[in-house]
């Protein structure tokens, strides 16, 4: 029977033989396997489940980190700024699927009026949620929202930060970690959350809904997205609060003053001994510090390099290492990039601000939809109908660099039927069947007042059309008796 390999305990140095760079043992093949004392990192957790590595001391120092960040780095602001303008922005809203398109409307305004205070303290909307959610499971790896009612019996849901859900103070529960109660078989029963008085209760796992992006399989809590960037993000304050600083020292100046020989004077002597002040006059006047030498003295005054042509390249380097894995630097900061580079880093922005929009909409949005029209039809204030539940979401305009070049290939792939018009107009941030019946008002408008006038209705809905001039051309020479010989059904003339 083979022996089983042995496995090195965190914290703990590899064997001498380990070490050597002459071992040519199992897994020789691989350098990152092998040991080298270069390195700063030498002390590795072994491979094990994500439970393990992410204790809860260890994520409550990361929340703990980032939410300072969120409060002083301009960096980190900006970055989780981003992501909730353009994974949020104005709002996500829902498009029923029935079969029945009047319940569909009955149904999407009845969401909107409930939704507009839906959180259990009346003070936010549903949007407002999924602003806070998009914001705090970036920064706190989760963010969780429970299914509750009010006084009234009415449903409603409740933000809970990362930090209120956690293991009891006392007899902590077998199979539960950081807060969550799993099953026999790995499920998610419920979630232990403290009340303000500092004691807890668990909310089943129905009654929660839980935001975050899964990293591994073997996880209970989610990542802060921003952990990998925290060192490169303090290393950057601390940078530039450092050379701020030096900038200051060189900007105050030291003015010396200089006799030509001997010793000072009597009564200049007294007057510096006995009137400190009289040693800063000169500088009040000129700016800085005065000080005055004796013959034989020197005090060199250092002319300043601060900052230097290397320390913005080194900033943005630095800087672009804390983005890398939440946005492309170049999205906050375009001033080094144009053309191609430009529509590759909005593409990208693009892709990531869709992927946060679907966690949003299979966390948050599509249970929210079946509490709140499963909970109307349970009260009868909506009739039953099959397919109650199938729903889509119009989230926000999508981010663009050249607008009317995307509107031509807008219009070029709905021509030849490779975009339908709900994707164009959901792209762009709009409901379909809203705009749709916007525009039906609009054209019987149209039509009812081409009748009343007698106006065609082509001179109406084609505003851009030079008429006069065409009638002009068709030869009367009364642009008036061109409109008025035109029959409402008439089509237009063809553009000259």
């Amino acid at each position: 029977m083979p022996r089983k390999p042995s496995i090195p305990k965190a914290g703990r140095k590899p064997k001498a033989a380990a070490m050597s760079p002459h071992n040519f043992g199992a897994g020789a093949g691989y350098e990152a396997a092998r040991y080298n004392g270069r390195r700063s990192f030498l002390w590795l957790s072994p491979a094990q489940d994500q439970r393990r590595d992410l204790t809860p001391a260890k994520r409550a120092e990361l929340v703990k980190k980032l939410r300072w960040g969120e409060r002083n780095s301009g960096l980190v602001r900006q970055m989780v700024g981003d992501l909730v303008t353009y994974t949020v922005g104005d709002g996500i809203r829902p498009q029923a699927h029935t079969e029945d398109p009047a319940w569909n409307a009955t149904a999407e305004a009845y969401f909107a009026e409930k939704s507009r205070r839906i959180d259990i303290t009346g003070r936010y909307s549903f949007n407002d949620l999924l602003r806070i959610a998009e914001r705090r499971w970036v920064l706190d790896g989760d963010f969780f929202l429970a299914k509750v009612r009010d006084g009234r019996g009415a449903a409603k849901l409740q933000g809970i930060e990362a930090h209120r859900v956690g293991d009891p103070e006392k007899d902590v529960p077998a199979r539960m970690h950081d807060g969550i109660q799993f099953g026999a078989y790995g499920e998610i029963v419920g979630y232990n959350v403290y009340r303000s008085d500092g004691s807890s209760r668990l909310i089943l796992a129905q009654a929660m809904m839980m935001v975050h992006d899964p990293e591994y399989i073997s996880g209970a809590r989610g990542l802060p997205l921003l952990q990998h960037s925290w060192n490169d993000i303090q290393d950057a304050m601390e940078m530039m609060a450092l050379e701020k600083t030096a900038v200051k020292d060189h900007a105050d100046i030291v003015r010396v003053l200089k006799r030509a020989g001997g010793e000072f004077g009597p009564d200049l002597a007294s007057e510096l001994a006995s009137n400190p002040n009289a040693a800063n006059a000169l500088g009040q006047n000129l700016g800085g510090k005065f000080m005055a030498l004796e013959p034989g003295e020197d005090l060199d005054l250092k002319a300043s390099n601060r900052p230097n042509s290397n320390f913005d390249p080194f900033m943005r380097l630095t800087k672009a290492d804390a983005s890398l894995g939440v946005m492309p630097l170049d999205f906050i900061d375009p001033s080094q990039i144009n053309g191609a580079s430009v529509r590759l880093t909005v593409a990208k922005m693009d892709r990531i601000a869709g992927r946060h929009q679907q966690i949003l909409i299979d966390s948050v949005c599509l249970p929210t939809w079946g509490y709140i029209i499963g909970d109307a039809i349970a009260r009868g204030e909506l009739p039953s109908i099959d397919g109650w539940e199938k729903v889509s979401w119009t989230t926000p305009k999508r981010v663009t660099v050249d607008a009317g070049r995307e509107a031509a290939q807008d219009r070029a792939d709905l021509e030849a039927g490779l975009k339908s018009m709900s994707e164009l107009y959901s792209e762009r941030g709009m409901d379909f069947k809203e705009e749709m019946s916007r525009r039906a008002q609009d054209m019987a408008y149209i039509l009812e007042l081409s009748k009343t006038t007698g106006v065609p209705v082509w001179m109406l809905y084609k505003p851009g059309f030079n008429w006069l001039q065409q009638g002009m051309q068709q030869g009367s020479e009364n642009p008036n008796q061109f409109a008025d010989s035109a029959d409402v059904n008439t089509p237009p003339p063809s553009n000259p």
